[in-house]
This record gives structure tokens, sequence and C-alpha cells, in this order.
């Protein structure tokens, strides 16, 4: 549109703009919703309760935004969609950004948001009965993470990812065929990973990139989306073809001819809320399809 690369922006300028960008291309929510600011640990973090739906689940949505941009604010409409639609409570956390708080500093504050939801603390006000994790792109990084490292007492019901970063060591074919012009350009991850993982031995660490992992077999039910105009196509295919080959619960689909980014932009490009809605769907019909899905159902 005119305007100057994220990559090439002061950084205080790339976040205010990623959130702008945000504020002019998504769709606000206007079904009721409470949104409730509190503290987890030493991070902030905000609470969306849809007026009608189920008090037992929590779902810990992870913002995007390349480990170094993104805040409560960049993600705000898409939390306010998840929350009204599902029927149940979203956490979101604002985890520490890169480069003032490189890897792993942002997977540790979204395991200890996880470890937290699921002891019921008291500002929650009704216990949580399970947890389910989501995100995009580098939040949909860190909610995988967080998943496979999981081992709290509420039980983990289902993981969402929207077209993921899942491996920082090394790039693929589309990376060469969308370099430029779709929105997420080569030199912007090249720039978000050196800020967040500057150490090139940090980049084969399975918290980084998911998709080196030994084993993705403890992963749960799995709702994975790709944009087939992105970057981080292929390796969001990779990482979906090595779940099922480990045996997760994996549904998969690419949303053709649209670009990275596409949740966060549903009033600019409204044919992307066809997909979007789609994996939202089926990510929340996998929270339902639990041994105890009589007691996840929403009111």
């Amino acid at each position: 549109m005119g305007g100057g690369k994220l990559s090439k922006l002061p950084l205080a300028d790339a976040r205010s703009a990623a959130v702008f960008m945000t504020q002019q291309l998504d769709l606000p929510c206007s079904a009721p919703c409470s949104v409730t600011s509190l503290m987890v640990g030493a991070i902030s973090a905000r609470l969306y309760t849809p007026t009608r739906g189920s008090l037992g689940p929590v779902i810990i949505y992870v913002h995007g935004g390349g480990w170094v941009l993104g805040d409560l604010d960049i993600c705000d409409p898409l939390c306010r969609h998840i929350a009204t639609r599902s029927g149940y409570r979203v956490l979101s956390p604002a985890y520490r950004l890169a480069p003032e708080h490189p890897f792993p500093a942002a997977i540790e504050d979204v395991q200890t948001a996880a470890s937290w939801v699921a002891s019921s603390p008291a500002v929650l006000e009704h216990p949580v009965t399970g947890i389910a994790l989501a995100g995009d792109s580098a939040g949909a990084t860190l909610s995988a993470v967080a998943a496979l490292s999981y081992d709290a007492a509420a039980p983990l019901l289902a993981l969402l990812m929207l077209y993921p970063v899942t491996d920082i060591s090394r790039t693929t074919a589309s990376y060469d065929l969308f370099a430029e012009g779709y929105v997420l350009e080569a030199d912007d991850m090249r720039y978000f990973v050196d800020s967040y993982a500057p150490g090139i031995a940090t980049r084969t660490d399975s918290r980084a990139s998911p998709l080196l992992a030994t084993n993705l077999a403890a992963l749960p039910q799995t709702t994975l989306l790709t944009c087939g105009l992105d970057v981080l196509r292929d390796e969001g295919r990779a990482f979906a073809a090595r779940l099922a080959l480990a045996g997760v619960d994996v549904t998969f689909s690419e949303a053709r001819g649209h670009v990275h980014g596409i949740a966060t932009m549903r009033r600019a490009v409204p044919s992307a809320c066809i997909p979007v809605d789609r994996a939202i769907d089926e990510f929340v019909a996998n929270i339902r399809r639990t041994p105890t899905a009589s007691n996840l159902m929403p009111r």
C-alpha cells in the first residue's frame, strides 16, 4: 500500500503499524462479550467471557507478529469473535517480545499462562475443566510448543494453528515463490528470526522449531490452516503431515489464493471469513469431542 516495509521501520513504528493495520483491516465484533484485564504472574492478559456460553473450558489465544510485533490489541477483535462464536472463555496473554526478550522468553510466558489457567485461579471465577491452545503465525508456534510441554492437571483438549511458523532453521520453496508482495515477506521473516533467535544453534531447538521435535504424538486434536500465497505455506504443510504420521487427529486445510494474516484481515478480505471460521468451528468441535463433552457444551 506504499508504506514502509515492516522489516525496515524503526521497531516502535513497526509495532504501531502492526496494530494500526489490524484496526483498519479486521472486522469488529459486535456480539456481547465481557472483557477483563488481569495479570498472569508478571505479564498482562485479557479474559473474554461471552454472555452465553460454557464456564468449563478456557481457550488460550496467542497473538502473532513474528515474536517481535503484536500486543493484546492486535488480536482483540479475533479473540472476541472466537469467544462469542465458540461460547467459551478466551484468555489472551501479552507475552514478552523480542529483541528485548529473545527466545525462550515468549514460550516461557505462554507455558506459564497455560499452567496458570489450568490451576483454576480464583480470578477466573469458575473452575477450569480443560484448556485449548490457539494462535496465528508465531502465536501458533508458541501454542504448539506449549502443548508439547503441557503437564498441568486440567486436560488439554485441542490445538488451533493458523498459518504457523514451524521451522526457523531453514527456508522452503514457498519463501522463494512469495518472497515479496504477499503481506508477509521473506525479509520480514528473516528480521523476525534474527530478533527472536539470534543464535544460529538456537534455531534447531524444537521449542523454536517444533517441526524438528522428535515426537509430536503428545499433541491433542489439531486444526491447522495454511495460506496458499504465504512464505510459511510449505512448513505448515510439513507440520500437518508430521502430525498425521505421528497419529495425531489432525484436520488440515489451505486457504488457496489467500495471503498470510487473513484471520486479522477479515474486513479487508471478506472471503477470508470462510476458511478462518471453518478452522475455528473445527477447533471448537474438537473441544466438544472429548470424553466429558456433555460438560463442555455451551449453555
